[in-house]
């Protein structure tokens, strides 16, 4: 069995994922010393008898306030603090309930987990057509936690915060002249060229590395499409953010990718105050259930 703390049996269980490298180096160092365990799972995804946790606070005058914290995923539990499927809950029922004429999305994160990060953003756009979503960028939003914000009416941060690191990569690790070395050979018992591609001790082909640009690109596409619909750029302006960097709020602002600089509690205070009719707002929840 492999070891727990092995980076390619971690890398392997996460999945492709969209987030800040500096943070994913932490977690990994982390992780190998034994100082960040997995959790069990406690999100409200796992099972109807999990009661739900308040999938939103009302402040200011009717603004429904939704948190995204630290790295994303699916479902929360394990290595992730934020479920995006709890979050498009909580913005459903936001859009929902007619005591909310606006959203702020309050973002906190270095991004994670690609699973479900699409959706999230589709929910965000989709609930613009009802009430307006605003997103706020608190210290740091980069790669999926950026791919979400872009999808908002309008994007704002803190003057501390990082944004960007808009782009996709992945770390594959041929393991196998160093197996070679210790007089271990690897022999790949597969159905097919690409089945098993990445196993430890195996050799990474080009037809290999190849299948997997083309996972990362199709990624990239959907991640940039997002951020160009959301922030009315074009392919040329795009091009010059997708670098994999990361901005100051200032910077964020000179390059489009936000609105705007300013204190969280100026932007609550400026949200949208109209509300939606019961009805408009049940038309919405249902096109977004049926999506």
């Amino acid at each position: 069995m492999t070891s727990p703390h092995n980076p390619a049996c971690f890398q392997n269980h996460m999945g492709l994922m969209a987030v800040e490298s500096r943070f994913l180096r932490g977690a990994l160092d982390a992780i190998r010393s034994g100082l960040w365990q997995p959790r069990a799972m406690e999100d409200w995804d796992v099972g109807p008898s999990s009661p739900p946790p308040p999938p939103y606070a009302i402040q200011g005058e009717a603004t429904a306030v939704v948190r995204v914290t630290g790295p994303m995923a699916k479902s929360a539990g394990k290595y992730a603090q934020t479920g995006t499927a709890a979050v498009r809950r909580a913005l459903r029922a936001a859009v929902a309930d007619p005591k909310v004429a606006s959203v702020l999305l309050v973002l906190d994160s270095p991004g994670g987990y690609v699973a479900g990060t699409q959706d999230l953003a589709d929910d965000v756009a989709a609930a613009n057509e009802v009430k307006p979503v605003v997103a706020y960028c608190e210290d740091l939003c980069c790669s999926a936690a950026y791919w979400v914000a872009s999808a908002a009416s309008k994007v704002y941060a803190n003057a501390s915060a990082e944004v960007g690191s808009i782009g996709v990569f992945m770390v594959v690790y041929d393991t196998s002249k160093a197996a070679e070395l210790e007089g271990v050979k690897a022999h790949l018992v597969t159905t097919g060229p690409l089945k098993g591609a990445g196993a430890d001790g195996v050799p990474v082909t080009d037809e290999h590395l190849a299948a997997w640009q083309t996972e990362v690109d199709a990624v990239m596409e959907a991640f940039g499409g997002t951020v160009r619909k959301g922030r009315g750029m074009s392919a040329a302006q795009l091009s010059k953010v997708a670098t994999g960097g990361i901005w100051t709020a200032k910077e964020a602002k000179d390059l489009g990718l936000i609105d705007g600089v300013k204190p969280l509690d100026a932007v609550l205070a400026a949200m949208p105050k109209g509300r939606r009719s019961r009805a408009q707002a049940a038309d919405l929840g249902i096109r977004l259930a049926q999506a």
